[in-house]
């Protein structure tokens, strides 16, 4: 129910006021009602940008712009595992099931092993993301005391 409609109800609940749709108190709703639906448009659009499964591109753009200097322009649903990624990379354990859901808050898709006491990245993809772009997050992201290199493809 609008904020429009439940203002008639409650005012045709009274039994004071008699809506017939052309009398003054009628105006007075119908202006209420106009605001008040800008106003739930509003509050709409911003629960939507709250989380990552509804918020709009423009919002996750700004979520972006959070972790490096380049926008994405990789599909929305990459661009929001990449956030999703990004954001849970700091609460995980450093085991090599992280790592691979790491690639993703880097905008690659692919994998990683160890091997030689190094992690490896083998790129299929970069998801919206230059190389450069990549490397500068994923350096980032992944634990400091780890060698890593991406394969030569």
């Amino acid at each position: 129910m609008s904020g429009g409609e439940n203002i008639r109800r409650l005012l045709e609940a009274t039994g004071i006021y008699r809506l017939t749709g052309s009398s003054p108190v009628d105006w007075e709703a119908d202006a209420y009602e106009a605001g008040l639906d800008q106003a739930e448009a509003a509050l709409a659009e911003l629960e939507a940008g709250l989380f990552l499964a509804s918020a709009p591109a423009e919002r996750l753009e700004g979520w972006e712009l959070l972790l490096r200097p380049q926008g994405s322009t990789a599909s929305l649903e990459e661009r929001r595992e990449a956030l999703r990624q990004a954001f849970s990379a700091w609460n995980r354990p450093a085991n090599l099931a992280a790592m691979r859901g790491l690639l993703a808050a880097a905008g690659v898709k692919g994998s990683v092993r160890e091997e030689g006491g190094k992690l490896l990245v083998a790129v299929e993809e970069y998801q919206g993301v230059t190389a450069q772009e990549a490397r500068r997050m994923l350096d980032r992201l992944l634990p400091s005391h780890l060698e890593w290199e991406i394969e030569a493809q």
